[in-house]
């Protein structure tokens, strides 16, 4: 009885209270604000790094006829436009990618590449591999996403009269961005070079998952494009060694559980001790997941007697026969 007249008079308390302002958003400030600048990855180049604000690409200059480099996919038949963007090769490949660990998978198998915010290059793959597109963007300082498409280009320079529609080739195109993307963003699909249209098929998007929490005793999470890798410092090995957490209903990716790994272990070194009665510390840990053939595996928690900065990850995977191990969600912490 008394604790049910104790929360009549809450009640009762929290009704006389004046109401909070409400947290609306100031949609006419929103409108008074500048427009958001939305930028497109340049067509027919091999590698790009953007050095200043540019607007969506312009149609290039008119060619020499050069040859361009050779592309690593298949040419559909007929040598089309309308037969490249039909191609249910191509489509498939977008269709039946993996997502890799550390991202969701934003759209697929669109016809157009990002017209987006916050643009940081583009690479040229030799395959269409979501797995190195996602390491190239790990590797990026800022990059949240990346969008992985199939671009049909000019075989030659194209010349309006000389070569204006040479045989095509067949590239896929790895762009990185700084903001996270959506479906409605894929509105770049292509442009024409003398006669030549160039277009794009299998556009797919990812965007970056949300780093790990913070841990008590530690400063981090610091993201890193791989695993660390570390040289003897001064002819001393700081590298402990590792603890490997297989995924199961009880371990998911938890980065606390590489902070007890490393605390363990400098206790397992304080009961033994070096002649001198001299241990080493962990000050430092590494923890990732491991993924076999895209397929994540377990966290891996490398373990150092010293804090190593992100240049010396450097480690982005290895390959064991035909099995491929990749190296995702990265993050250092380093002991408070």
């Amino acid at each position: 009885m008394r604790s049910a007249c104790v929360l009549s008079a809450l009640v009762a308390t929290a009704a006389a209270a004046p109401a909070p302002a409400p947290q609306l958003i100031d949609l006419a400030g929103v409108d008074a604000a500048a427009d958001p600048v939305f930028v497109s990855a340049p067509f027919d180049v091999a590698s790009d790094t953007p050095h200043k604000k540019r607007g969506l690409t312009l149609m290039k200059r008119d060619g020499d006829c050069a040859p361009q480099p050779a592309g690593s996919g298949t040419v559909p038949s007929p040598d089309t436009p309308a037969a490249f963007k039909s191609s249910a090769d191509l489509q498939a490949l977008a269709e039946n990618a993996p997502t890799p660990d550390g991202y969701s998978q934003a759209f697929v198998n669109k016809d157009g590449s990002l017209s987006a915010s916050k643009y940081m290059g583009l690479h040229t793959l030799r395959s269409f591999d979501t797995l190195d597109c996602a390491s190239l963007c790990d590797q990026a300082d800022g990059c949240e996403a990346f969008n992985l498409y199939i671009e049909r280009d000019p075989s030659m320079d194209p010349n309006a009269n000389d070569c204006p529609n040479p045989p095509s080739v067949t590239n896929y195109k790895c762009t990185l961005w700084g903001a996270p993307v959506v479906a409605e963003q894929a509105t770049n699909k292509g442009q024409w070079r003398a006669a030549f249209e160039i277009v794009i098929t299998g556009s797919n998007g990812y965007n970056k998952a949300i780093p790990p929490e913070s841990i008590d005793g530690f400063t981090g999470p610091t993201a890193l494009g791989g695993a660390i890798n570390a040289p003897l410092d001064n002819g001393e090995n700081t590298y402990l060694g590792y603890q490997y957490l297989p995924f199961s209903q009880s371990q998911g990716y938890d980065a606390a559980a590489c902070a007890t790994a490393c605390q363990a272990q400098t206790g397992y070194n304080s009961r033994h001790p070096n002649a001198d009665g001299s241990y080493a510390i962990c000050s430092f840990f590494n923890g990732y997941v491991l993924s076999q053939n895209a397929i994540p595996q377990g966290l891996y928690c490398s373990l150092y007697s010293k804090t190593w900065a992100p240049s010396y990850a450097t480690n982005r995977g290895q390959y064991r026969g035909s099995d491929r191990f990749t190296i995702s969600r990265s993050y250092s912490y380093v002991l408070a």
